[in-house]
């Protein structure tokens, strides 16, 4: 890819009311994401791909069918991102994640999310906000080897493990990982943030 060229950006989703919602928003359209309807998507679909964003609530039987092709994105270099909600332990090498209660509301009942931004220094944030990556979350994961943390859940004073990671040491490309649901939130028209996070990502991709 040139640095003139547009990125090629795909965004694998299993047809739900929000994921459609989110894929007809017109700010979408400068990025001209590829429909990727995981029951009709073919290995060959993924060969191109510049980038992936992984739709959150997608089906895990068609998520684990497509696992490999969607992981080659980054094996060659490429950008995956993979939203919440989506088992991501069960079909991405090497994820150890725990549940954890979700606390939709937090910030209107004066309760602590726990939630802590982390690697301030790293360029992602030239993309990211504190407000797009804290809103709320579906449990934990353990930090992989080499993996970078954005955002961490503090339990008891101590860190339990990262909500959102960039790992970019695994593969050739970069892995973006978040238990949060940006998609389902942006389609369905609610919650603070999601809507920045899902704009957020889709800018950053398009420029790696």
């Amino acid at each position: 890819m040139t640095p003139t060229s547009t990125p090629n950006i795909g965004l694998a989703h299993t047809g739900t009311g929000s994921q459609l919602r989110t894929l007809a928003d017109p700010a979408l359209r400068p990025y001209r994401p590829v429909d990727l309807y995981l029951p009709d998507a073919t290995t060959a679909d993924f060969a191109d791909l510049d980038a992936l964003i992984v739709a959150d609530r997608s089906h895990p039987r068609l998520l684990m069918r497509h696992a490999a092709a969607m992981h080659a994105v980054a094996e060659r270099g490429g950008t995956l991102v993979v939203f919440g909600e989506n088992s991501a332990h069960e079909w991405l090498p090497g994820l150890q994640w725990q549940p954890r209660p979700t606390n939709f509301w937090w910030w209107r009942t004066g309760e602590d999310s726990g939630m802590r931004r982390r690697s301030p220094e790293h360029p992602i944030w030239d993309y990211l906000s504190e407000r797009s990556v804290i809103w709320h979350h579906h449990g934990i994961f353990r930090l992989p080897d080499g993996a970078v943390p954005l955002v961490a859940l503090e339990e008891d004073g101590a860190e339990a493990g990262v909500t959102t990671f960039l790992d970019e040491s695994s593969t050739p490309g970069a892995i973006l990982v978040t238990t949060m649901d940006p998609c389902y939130h942006h389609g369905a028209g609610f919650m603070p943030g999601a809507t920045q996070l899902l704009y957020c990502v889709l800018r950053w991709a398009g420029t790696r």
